[in-house]
């Protein structure tokens, strides 16, 4: 009878104690009050960027945090609760950690872009397989970097993927970074670019360069899109110093809020003057003024 009772308490406890380990397993995502650390200021910056949040990115999930994450929940129709849940993190824009973050966006565009670089010969299904991670590994390897297999910091930054705020309205904030850097860096390429063409060729040439942005194929920065080598005229005969006028600042700010007239498309050329033959192979899509706008 002893012997059975205690069977019985240590099942119980065991049992209690595999509970307690998969309840870990599943909220060790969530972030709340007191937490600390890199999603804390991903958060916070995201929070920021939106209006909901005032305070300093500091990674310390304190009462400003707070407040903002249950004024974001409750803009957003979600469980006010204050804290940064799955639902949240979904609404945000923030991957889960562990195996759902093999499914996320950051593999995707690192299979595209290591296929298109030749390491990588799978699927491009966001979906961190064996393949996927002999693929990085070569990668890492070849480009003199820590062989883990990990799309970590330096990798991502050596594929050249850099992080980006899920808005509509296109906001720069990393690298200290600010807006008005953007707009007036996007009106200078602008000018440069098409000054003399209609209004909304304009608006067009700044679309071009945000689709670059959001592109895997691209630099994922306004200012690495523009300084790309070989791009942009203006950038190689120097007009993109030119002063822009009130015009180019207006054509950009409508780009970074969301008019694209191109409807994606992420070339552009002048018919009249492109010297590039590879150019032509692009299926037309829209002409504008003196320019012709293609998608892939």
């Amino acid at each position: 009878m002893k012997k059975n009772t205690m069977i019985v308490c240590f099942t119980l406890i065991m049992s209690f104690l595999i509970g307690i380990f998969f309840i870990d397993i599943i909220y060790a995502d969530i972030l709340s009050w007191g937490s600390r650390g890199e999603e804390v200021r991903i958060v916070q910056t995201k929070l920021k960027n939106w209006g909901y949040y005032y305070g300093q990115i500091d990674g310390i999930f304190g009462k400003k945090t707070y407040q903002a994450v249950v004024k974001f929940q409750k803009k957003n129709g979600l469980l006010v609760d204050g804290k940064v849940g799955a639902q949240t993190r979904r609404a945000l824009g923030i991957p889960q950690k562990g195996i759902s973050a093999k499914y996320n966006e950051t593999v995707k565009i690192s299979q595209k872009k290591l296929k298109q670089w030749g390491y990588y010969k799978g699927a491009v299904d966001g979906i961190y397989g064996p393949k996927t991670y002999d693929a990085v590994t070569k990668f890492q390897r070849k480009n003199g970097l820590r062989v883990d297999g990990i799309i970590g910091p330096d990798t991502r930054k050596a594929l050249g993927i850099i992080e980006k705020p899920s808005k509509t309205e296109y906001m720069s904030t990393s690298g200290g970074v600010s807006r008005n850097d953007d707009i007036h860096l996007l009106a200078m390429a602008i000018h440069g670019e098409s000054r003399g063409e209609p209004y909304v060729g304009q608006v067009a040439v700044g679309a071009v360069i945000l689709n670059r942005v959001k592109n895997p194929s691209f630099p994922n920065s306004i200012a690495g899109v523009i300084f790309q080598p070989g791009a942009f005229t203006a950038v190689n005969d120097g007009q993109i110093y030119l002063t822009p006028n009130e015009e180019s600042y207006k054509a950009a700010r409508d780009a970074l809020n969301g008019w694209d007239p191109t409807g994606g498309a992420i070339y552009y050329w002048n018919p009249a003057t492109a010297t590039s033959k590879w150019i032509w192979t692009r299926e037309v899509t829209l002409k504008i003024g003196k320019h012709w706008f293609a998608h892939e």
